[in-house]
């Protein structure tokens, strides 16, 4: 008898206890940030970038892509990436599907920054979600690559 309520306390727990339910929700959300420059100069690959490469190369028309940082942060991170370009990641939560993220890219133009990108994206824990973010000096491109955990 014991055992059966344990496997019904997760099924039932959100309609007894709603803020059990929320309180799920709102647990912390580890961030990691990559930032690849991508090129057409050559077909190098970093080793680092070993169990993307070939999600890279199906989205992006380059041959050659480096790992220039790595980033972690918990719930929010602003990161300079490369050229004046910036990120900002804030969680927005967990969601039945997975980890929900609202994602902004700004380029610095003068004195204020302008947004390249305002979006809000759904991932699944663990993988990577891989975003363009504009062009490099030299036609490289700038990519980043989100997970959550």
């Amino acid at each position: 008898m014991r055992r059966r309520q344990l496997i019904l306390f997760p099924l039932l727990a959100p309609l007894v206890f709603p803020s059990w339910a929320a309180a799920q929700d709102k647990k912390p959300v580890d961030l990691e940030v990559w930032v690849i420059r991508a090129t057409t100069k050559n077909d190098r690959i970093a080793p680092e970038l070993k169990e993307i490469a070939e999600k890279l190369k199906k989205q992006f028309k380059y041959t050659g892509f480096k790992l220039e940082k790595k980033e972690r942060g918990r719930d929010s991170l602003t990161l300079d990436l490369l050229e004046g370009y910036k990120v900002t990641i804030t969680s927005k939560g967990r969601v039945e599907k997975g980890l929900q993220l609202e994602v902004v890219i700004k380029k610095a133009a003068g004195k204020e920054d302008k947004d390249v990108l305002r979006t809000t994206v759904t991932l699944n824990p663990n993988e990577f979600f891989t975003i363009g973010c504009g062009d490099l000096a030299g036609g490289d491109y700038l990519i980043i690559a989100l997970r959550g955990r």
